[in-house]
């Protein structure tokens, strides 16, 4: 029994001792992670804190730490995610809760910022990160201004979502006219051929109507032979009075001469 009693005190002794060389190692890392995040190495900080949680995986200031760490490289993805990690950790102060979803927002925020495509839904995520901030410290002036202006990131990205997908409709409803237009233009073209086709059918079929039709054409031009005595006889009877004319005004003249009075030449 004394024996038993022996051995876990120990085991005791070395998980002790184990505990705290973790607890100096993580130390440790921490203090290097935090020297080379104050100048601005975020990358070999990550590394640092990274290798702090190895040692304790549940210390706020790691996974807090490595966050910023990520953040400070735009790594925005993997920021929100240790940040999440660091807000299901127990016995979390309401300073360290309202930091962490203060920062959460941020990284969504900056996230929207550079990605368009995405930018609606991380300001969708950013706004809900703040109201939680708020609800922790509903004075944090900090937050509130965050908040406002992702709002308003919101709101533009949304008007513009709306201007885009007007257009794709205006232009879906553009290329469907065009696409109707041209459907009626072949059709029109199809029915000017079967016209066509069916004229040069009917004469193959009826050359001689053709050249009757073309005949009648040329004797419907011919004058009627009434009509035509009619207009010899006018001109006749119009050459008679051309010609009675002429000699009326020959006589005239002829008389006139004849009345022509000479004086005697004074021999």
């Amino acid at each position: 029994m004394k024996k038993i009693l022996f051995i876990l005190v120990i085991f005791n002794f070395q998980l002790s001792i184990f505990n705290s060389l973790q607890a100096q190692a993580n130390r440790h890392q921490l203090r290097d992670g935090n020297r080379n995040y104050k100048n601005e190495r975020y990358d070999k900080a990550e590394v640092d804190y990274r290798r702090a949680l190895e040692s304790d995986s549940l210390d706020y200031r790691g996974q807090y730490n490595l966050a910023n760490s990520l953040y400070r490289q735009k790594k925005y993805d993997e920021a929100v995610r240790h940040y999440d990690q660091a807000l299901q950790l127990p016995s979390l102060s309401d300073q360290q809760r309202w930091q962490s979803l203060h920062n959460k927002g941020n990284a969504y925020l900056k996230a929207g910022m550079e990605d368009q495509q995405q930018g609606m839904k991380m300001f969708q995520q950013a706004v809900q990160s703040y109201q939680d901030a708020l609800k922790v410290d509903p004075k944090n002036d900090d937050t509130r201004y965050n908040l406002a202006y992702a709002r308003r990131l919101l709101q533009q990205a949304q008007q513009q979502q709306q201007q885009q997908q007007n257009q794709q409709n205006q232009d879906q409803q553009n290329k469907d006219q065009q696409q109707q237009n041209q459907q009626n233009q072949n059709q029109q073209n199809q029915q000017d051929q079967q016209n066509k086709d069916n004229q040069q059918n009917q004469q193959q079929q009826n050359p001689q109507g053709d050249g009757k039709e073309e005949q009648q054409k040329k004797q419907n031009k011919r004058p009627n032979p009434m009509e035509q005595r009619k207009q010899d006889a006018e001109r006749m009877l119009e050459a008679v009075k051309n010609n009675e004319k002429q000699s009326l005004k020959e006589q005239t003249k002829k008389l006139q001469v004849g009345n022509v009075k000479h004086s005697d030449k004074d021999w």
